[in-house]
């Protein structure tokens, strides 16, 4: 009974700093120069000003600077992005497509990456990603990577990327009780990725 409550509690923990810093971030405009060069289908991370943000990336494996994904989505000239986010205070949300400048805005550490394959690929990465969007696929406060019927920030990128290749491309590899979740770095430390870019301050 006892190690049952201490893995209850682990969970409860756990699903905090993955909702918190998938969730609400301060705003500020992002210079457009720094925007050149981004498209369609490339991954683009950020470090929330959340509570737990910077708690949270500490449960990437290998390089600890993100705590939140989505999906680039170019429509003419403008840039959106794809991604999985709930209300901090309900834990209610969905797959939201919003413009890049707002998903950027108050943002201080963030990263574009893209995988290495044809325009056409890297555009299903997108229309993919959409597909949750037009749905209006809940959030998964559950963190299950093995169904799609609700999502979370890293899975949301794994599932696009991986339905693009045709491949499992993204892994999920941190253990979380009986099952593994993606981790920030597991879905933009990929064989084959270009930084497109990093910014740091």
């Amino acid at each position: 009974m006892e190690s049952k409550c201490g893995y209850e509690k682990i969970v409860f923990f756990l699903s905090c700093f993955l909702f918190i810093s998938c969730t609400g971030e301060q705003k500020k405009t992002v210079d457009p120069s720094l925007l050149e060069g981004i498209r369609s289908g490339d991954i683009i991370c950020r470090l929330g000003n959340g509570f737990f943000s910077n708690q949270f990336k500490e449960y990437s494996l290998t390089e600890k600077l993100y705590s939140h994904a989505g999906i680039v989505e170019q429509s003419g000239d403008s840039l959106f992005v794809i991604h999985a986010e709930a209300s901090e205070l309900t834990g209610i949300g969905h797959v939201k497509r919003e413009s890049i400048q707002v998903f950027l805005d108050g943002i201080r550490t963030w990263g574009v990456y893209r995988i290495s394959a044809d325009d056409s690929v890297r555009n299903d990465i997108a229309v993919f990603a959409k597909e949750y969007f037009l749905k209006k696929t809940p959030f998964d406060m559950d963190f299950d990577a093995g169904n799609d019927s609700k999502v979370y920030c890293t899975e949301l990128v794994a599932l696009a990327v991986n339905r693009a290749v045709n491949d499992s491309l993204v892994k999920p590899a941190i253990q979380f009780g009986h099952r593994k979740i993606y981790g920030i770095d597991n879905v933009y430390l990929l064989p084959d990725i270009t930084v497109i870019k990093k910014v740091t301050k």
